[in-house]
């Protein structure tokens, strides 16, 4: 069905569905890539080429994100109000601009991390061919916006190949490289850019609009005043992150940065199996939902699904987390278990704060975003020093999860002004008892196995209750 074709809630959250399952098995898989090849590294790398491999990482991330200007947010945006005629210059626009922001930030980064006396700051050696950065930003900024581009256009299928390729050429050529011709960590990353590339080319190969790489110069200012203002606000975001690596590094030591990286490989479950699939899957819809007269209804509905199928998979993973590290490390580390505990709640957070703060998309400008996140690395310098002092990585981990959830109320109310939805009591009542969950773990060091399971009753029927009722009028 075509977006043009969804009206009503049942419609838009059925087009979610589909969309949903078909990420699940294509973005979900993908995102798997990074547990998959824990193990490899801890059987292949030493504690601190795995410390400096989660400063890369630290790094990298933000990288990407600053190649891209906030370019798939204006394309998505843009392409729901374009008409067909224009896309293709518009696709064309932002794969070249992209091209040139990716030179330019991959070649700071392989000058940073190769560089001796910035890697002596954290007490890590300078990383072998950093300059495979530059390809690494490169490949990722490409198989990304193309990946937008099949957002928009409902390609689900291609997505998955694109995703299921990538994936396979990704741990095949990190596993040879490493164990087979000995190349350590330098071996990882020309790994992920193996499957990047890969993904960019069938990608190239399967899109549509031609030409590929028509340039409209009058597209760049209206995309970068929507995009770049959205993109500083998810660097910021990131940002916290990518700070609490380079701050354990430096303050506590590299292996505390390498602790951190493990249980941040072990929370990717809850991005691969719901947090990337959803962001994919209502990215390609909600600028169309927001134009909808039921728009607070649809909107609504979706922050219901969101916090009670969020909150499932939480608990859940907190649950099983003994014998998710036993399977993947070969040890059930419950030293870990409290940063694990916090990962896992500030992923929670993030996901459910973009459908709360989806009205906000309905603003030409932007700038809410870059606002929101300054906010959010502002609280979070003054949380951060005792936290960390007090429990190392568990309460850096803990005070990003404390500003996600007050940023995530600011950015809550301001979109309510603009699309009034509202979730439900036993939605609130959820993520009130979820919120309470990870500071208990991280004070006493693990949690009774009878603790979650009530929250799981109460996530399950919350679940059931979202998935199945029928919205009427601007309400549930």
């Amino acid at each position: 069905m075509n977006t043009a074709d969804l009206h009503s809630p049942e419609e838009f959250r059925l087009a979610l569905y589909r969309d949903f399952g078909g990420y699940l098995v294509s973005i979900g898989l993908l995102a798997l890539g990074n547990l998959l090849l824990l193990p490899l590294m801890i059987t292949a790398l030493s504690p601190q080429d795995i410390g400096l491999y989660s400063l890369v990482e630290a790094g990298a991330i933000p990288g990407l994100t600053l190649s891209l200007l906030g370019l798939k947010f204006a394309y998505l945006y843009h392409h729901a109000r374009q008409p067909e005629s224009a896309r293709p210059a518009l696709l064309g626009t932002v794969l070249l601009v992209a091209l040139a922001s990716g030179t330019i930030t991959g070649s700071a980064l392989a000058l940073f991390y190769g560089s001796s006396r910035a890697m002596a700051l954290f007490g890590a050696a300078p990383l072998e061919s950093a300059w495979l950065l530059l390809p690494l930003m490169l490949s990722g900024a490409v198989q990304t916006l193309l990946i937008t581009e099949l957002r928009a256009e409902r390609r689900v299928a291609l997505a998955g190949f694109l995703a299921v390729g990538n994936l396979a050429i990704w741990l095949l050529a990190s596993c040879l490289l490493v164990l087979w011709a000995g190349l350590g960590l330098p071996g990882l990353l020309i790994g992920q850019t193996c499957g990047q590339t890969l993904a960019a080319l069938i990608g190239l190969a399967g899109i549509r609009r031609r030409p590929l790489f028509a340039w409209d110069g009058r597209q760049v200012q209206p995309l970068l005043r929507y995009g770049v203002p959205l993109m500083l606000g998810l660097l910021l975001r990131y940002s916290l992150d990518s700070l609490s690596r380079f701050l354990l590094a430096a303050w506590v030591g590299i292996e505390a940065a390498a602790d951190y990286l493990i249980a941040a490989r072990m929370a990717v479950l809850f991005d691969a199996l719901l947090a990337l699939p959803f962001f994919m899957a209502w990215g390609g819809l909600v600028h169309h939902a927001l134009q909808r007269p039921r728009a607070a209804a649809i909107i609504g509905m979706i922050s219901n699904l969101s916090i009670a199928a969020g909150g499932l998979l939480y608990l859940l993973l907190v649950l099983l987390q003994p014998w998710l590290f036993r399977l993947f490390t070969g040890d059930a580390r419950p030293d870990l278990a409290p940063l694990f505990a916090a990962l896992l709640l500030s992923q929670y957070l993030i996901l459910i704060k973009s459908p709360l703060s989806a009205g906000l998309l309905r603003l030409p400008d932007t700038t809410w975003a870059a606002k929101n996140n300054l906010l959010a690395l502002a609280l979070y310098v003054p949380l951060a020093w005792p936290l960390m002092q007090l429990s190392g990585a568990g309460g850096a981990a803990l005070a990003i999860a404390l500003v996600n959830l007050i940023t995530g109320v600011v950015v809550y109310v301001q979109g309510r002004r603009l699309c009034p939805q509202q979730p439900t009591a036993g939605a609130w009542l959820l993520l009130a008892l979820l919120v309470l969950l990870a500071p208990f773990a991280l004070w006493h060091g693990s949690l009774p196995f009878w603790l979650p399971l009530p929250l799981l009753l109460l996530a399950s029927w919350q679940m059931w209750q979202s998935g199945n009722v029928r919205v009427t009028g601007d309400g549930v």
